[in-house]
């Protein structure tokens, strides 16, 4: 198992594949890292990529303090960094989904020179203004510690594996409580948009929520597209390897031709 001390707590990480660009793979909320090797993504990209899989903060092996200033997108951010200056990773292609998304949107203005490319799904780089009252009635469930009423009232369990639904049980309420609300509060990035020149694909959906907002994002960012997807298939928590692999292998691969 490897770590890193960052901000006086432990960062749990994993490395996958031998050769190729550095790619990080960061998970959505509540997920730690092994979505990725039960999605897929992991036997589909350690093929072309060197992997450096992260369980965030409060996730994972990854120590849960219940202190709120721990949760900032600034601080996850320097988590990444930290890690990738353990690896000796200079640069890298980035990949987050929903918090994964919101940390590389926060990368390329705090450390643009660490990614060569950023690509999200579910996720965007504005204020969740639309999506706090719904969010708000998710952090009640987890200030009252019952993770298993969250994960109904949410329906997560549909989308998740039995595996990832015991990991999360095992979690703490009140610091996933805290890394929720502070993905809630994220200000966002959206005055410095213009500013990115960091090459950026986001995948979104017409059923998603915030569908124009990621599609407003993505004509804003001067070297920024977006891929409308058909529909949103799930696969252990994380938006299906079938949608998303191969548009993303080639993005990538006409950054590098």
């Amino acid at each position: 198992m490897s770590f890193v001390i960052s901000n006086k707590h432990r960062i749990h990480y994993r490395l996958s594949g031998e050769r190729g660009p550095w790619l990080i793979l960061h998970p959505p909320f509540i997920l730690d890292h092994e979505c990725w090797d039960m999605s897929g993504f992991l036997q589909l990209l350690e093929r072309d990529f060197r992997l450096m899989l992260i369980d965030p903060l409060g996730h994972g092996r990854s120590d849960a303090p219940e202190d709120p200033t721990c949760y900032s997108m600034e601080s996850r951010v320097q988590d990444v960094l930290n890690v990738m200056q353990e690896v000796q990773m200079d640069f890298a292609h980035f990949f987050g989904v929903g918090l994964g998304g919101q940390v590389g949107f926060q990368m390329a203005v705090d450390a643009p020179r660490k990614i060569r490319s950023l690509i999200t799904a579910a996720a965007h780089p504005y204020p969740r203004l639309d999506e706090i009252k719904t969010l708000e009635e998710a952090l009640v469930q987890l200030r009252s510690g019952n993770i298993q009423n969250y994960l109904q009232q949410w329906r997560s369990e549909e989308h998740l594996s039995l595996e990832q639904q015991e990991n999360i049980l095992k979690g703490n309420p009140q610091s996933q409580a805290i890394g929720l609300e502070a993905c809630c509060r994220w200000e966002g990035v959206a005055d410095q948009l213009e500013s990115i020149n960091i090459s950026s694909l986001l995948f979104t959906c017409t059923s998603e929520p915030s569908f124009l907002s990621v599609r407003e994002a993505g004509r804003r960012l001067k070297y920024g597209r977006y891929v409308i997807l058909p529909k949103i298939v799930f696969s252990h928590g994380l938006w299906s390897t079938e949608t998303i692999v191969e548009p993303m292998l080639d993005f990538i691969r006409k950054l590098r031709s």
